[in-house]
């Protein structure tokens, strides 16, 4: 029996934005510029979410009654399973962890083979299992992928503040998770509306128009949830990895002493030394506390051997250090394609406008104006 097909501006809004994820999720997934593992796992979360959309949007717009497909409800597996475990070890990838434990996995696994039974009787027994019985099942495996969302949202939390409790002194390039948090803030509200939709539609009331409204709220927000993570990811991971690359050729520099110079400007050379190898000035967060206390001495005595041997404050003196290594970055030909705020955060800074202050003030010129008197464009 057919039906008549009905198109609203929700629906076509949300098939709209699942298309277009679709189409973001395979450019990730099989391009090469993008080829990296948390990138992989961001596509194929929202390959996922965007399928997942489809899917009810052919029963939203009586599709599925309109040209009488009355086993396209079973045609899926439950996908959506999937989801929460590509969430969270995109999380965990882009952070640098290696492991990805398989416990995020078995909802979908104990699920298939019940799914491949329902979807078998329906084809060839369609009286054997009751409709009845099939929707509790689906009811269940929806109150278990909350609770493992739930764990998966939790642990991505944990996993941030375990990387932020590195040490403060490093010459390690920083994963900005600034954004990340802000993914998994939304993420909650995401995941707060789909536990409130669920449990008002399967325990307090059930109702096909209410359903219908609560459940074009779900779509909206987890599409907003897509354009989100899907664009954020790459472009702060692509970031990321360009400051890897970059300091792959950062050049070191060995700074000699001489024998009779006066203890105080011998101290500070020693001490300048260690900081250009190691390259300590590459972490945004180095204060004059921290390096203070990496060298055993006190704030005020270090403060006063940067003022009295490099001739400036203990800002200046760093963000110096830091602007040498954006020159070296910035005439190098083979990084001409690389963004300024990927060099900017490579060389220590951690933001864009605080580079080109710091640049004009000690080149006297912007970084752009730099790489064109070097006829780097």
């Amino acid at each position: 029996m057919s039906t008549d097909l009905s198109f609203n501006v929700f629906n076509l809004f949300i098939v709209s934005a699942s298309i277009h994820g679709l189409i973001f999720g395979l450019i990730v997934l099989f391009s090469k510029k993008f080829n990296a593992k948390p990138n992989r796992f961001l596509a194929f979360y929202v390959l996922l979410v965007s399928l997942n959309n489809i899917y009810f949007w052919f029963f939203d717009t009586n599709i599925v009654s309109y040209l009488n497909w009355k086993h396209f409800w079973l045609f899926p597996i439950q996908w959506d399973l999937l989801m929460f475990p590509a969430f969270y070890y995109f999380i965990s990838t882009y952070l640098g962890n290696k492991e990805l434990p398989k416990f995020y996995m078995y909802p979908f696994y104990i699920s298939l083979p019940f799914c491949l039974i329902f979807l078998f009787q329906q084809i060839f027994f369609s009286e054997l299992i009751s409709q009845n019985f099939v929707t509790k099942f689906y009811i269940i495996l929806s109150y278990v992928s909350i609770i493992f969302t739930a764990i998966a949202i939790y642990n991505g939390f944990r996993l941030i503040g375990n990387y932020q409790k590195q040490a403060v002194v490093s010459n390690q390039p920083k994963i900005n998770v600034i954004w990340l948090k802000k993914l998994l803030s939304l993420a909650v509200v995401v995941f707060g509306i789909w536990v409130l939709i669920t449990i008002f539609n399967t325990l307090i009331y059930r109702n096909d128009s209410i359903e219908r409204v609560t459940t074009y709220v779900l779509w909206i927000s987890m599409s907003l949830l897509i354009y989100w993570m899907g664009y954020l990811g790459v472009y702060h991971l692509g970031i990321f990895n360009q400051r890897a690359d970059l300091r792959k050729v950062l050049i070191p520099t060995n700074i000699g002493t001489q024998n009779n110079e006066p203890k105080s400007k011998k101290r500070f050379e020693d001490i300048n030394a260690i900081i250009k190898a190691e390259k300590l000035y590459l972490n945004p967060s180095l204060s004059l506390q921290a390096l203070a206390d990496r060298f055993e001495l006190s704030e005020g005595y270090l403060s006063q051997l940067v003022n009295s041997n490099a001739n400036s404050n203990f800002s200046d003196y760093v963000n110096a250090l830091r602007i040498e290594d954006a020159k070296a970055i910035l005439i190098n030909p083979s990084y001409k394609n690389y963004t300024i705020i990927s060099i900017a955060l490579e060389s220590g800074f951690n933001s864009k406008s605080t580079f080109y202050s710091a640049f004009k003030k000690h080149v006297g010129m912007s970084p752009i104006a730099f790489k064109k008197q070097h006829n780097i464009s």
